[in-house]
């Protein structure tokens, strides 16, 4: 039995939970390794783990030995059902943001009536915002390639005449180099579409002047996340200004990056730095977020988030202005939790 999966059988112990069945793709891959996780796991207590998953991916999942993958011909729910009424499971937890209300109340309709089924926020997300050294390998392979992306990038933007098949070509090099499944869509925005802080690129030409780019490669999983701007000649003052303010902002960030630090005090850095420039109103996210099978995860650097930073956590730092209609400027590196100091990756 894998360390995980030991974690994950405490956290059942501490919340007085029988078993627990999980939906989350995330979740499920995290604590097998299978990375293909399109199904439900019951990890039990004391009956081991159950696997459910239709007849496209029986046949990899039975390769995995930690588990027992059951034949779903019933129907998956109805499959759940057998197994934790067999077992006499009396407190079953589920994931409350992934299953939906229909296959909660359809649960319920077919469980034993002295099943209780508890929603649980987070159960294994908590368990997977602490990297181990495997993991965090993995993520630094995914930021190499996704700074090679960029180098790549600088030497082809200038024969690429859309947003869209900048992007493209970008997506392109990152699937060679890494995964075939990218972080997320590439995000490229040019000229005045660059003060929306997600804009999708468009078939409009390539304003080649000045334009951000927000890309991650992903490595065995394992996601990067990457922000810079693009710009070719002298920056007129207005924009030198909010660059470097940006810059300095992410800076302070970084800097106040440590153990034992709250991740609201370190959005507080840059935060109040940016607002003393006068564009407070015009840093419209939070900081930046944690990052692993998926590029959005615990912690999130935000002012509400009182998470408490430890030693093998992965985090963005992503300050920005954005002055609509004009231009946007974000910065985000891919920082490492170290024992004494954060780590752009």
């Amino acid at each position: 039995m894998n360390k995980r999966i030991k974690t994950c059988l405490k956290a059942l112990k501490e919340n007085s939970l029988d078993a627990i069945l999980l939906s989350d793709w995330a979740n499920i891959s995290y604590l097998s390794g299978f990375r293909k996780a399109e199904g439900y796991l019951l990890v039990t207590k004391t009956e081991g783990l159950f696997y459910f998953t239709s007849k496209l991916y029986r046949e990899e999942a039975k390769k995995i030995k930690l588990w027992n993958t059951v034949d779903c011909n019933l129907g998956i729910f109805n499959s759940v059902s057998k197994i934790i009424n067999r077992y006499q499971l009396k407190t079953v937890g589920f994931e409350a943001k992934k299953i939906t209300v229909f296959e909660k109340n359809l649960l319920s309709e077919i469980l034993s009536k002295t099943v209780k089924l508890v929603p649980t926020l987070d159960f294994v997300m908590k368990l997977r915002a602490v990297k181990s050294a495997l993991e965090i390998s993995y993520i630094k392979k995914a930021v190499e390639i996704t700074k090679e992306a960029l180098d790549f990038t600088a030497e082809i933007y200038d024969q690429v005449e859309s947003e869209k098949l900048l992007s493209v070509e970008i997506e392109k090099f990152m699937r060679i180099k890494g995964d075939n499944r990218i972080a997320f869509d590439t995000i490229v925005a040019s000229g005045k579409n660059s003060s929306l802080a997600h804009h999708s690129p468009k078939d409009t030409k390539l304003y080649k002047k000045f334009f951000i780019i927000d890309l991650g490669a992903k490595y065995y999983g394992y996601c990067a996340d990457l922000t810079r701007v693009f710009f070719c000649g002298k920056m007129p003052p207005l924009y030198k200004k909010v660059y470097d303010t940006v810059k300095k902002a992410q800076e302070l960030a970084v800097n106040k990056i440590r153990p034992g630090v709250r991740v609201c005090d370190v959005d507080k850095v840059a935060r109040d730095f940016i607002d003393r420039a006068g564009w407070g109103k015009n840093f419209s996210h939070g900081l930046g977020h944690g990052v692993g099978l998926e590029v959005h995860e615990m912690p999130y650097l935000n002012g509400s988030d009182k998470t408490i930073l430890q030693e093998g956590m992965v985090v963005t730092v992503e300050p920005a202005v954005y002055l609509k209609n004009k231009f946007g400027v974000r910065l985000e590196d891919t920082v490492l939790v170290g024992a004494k100091k954060g780590e752009r990756l």
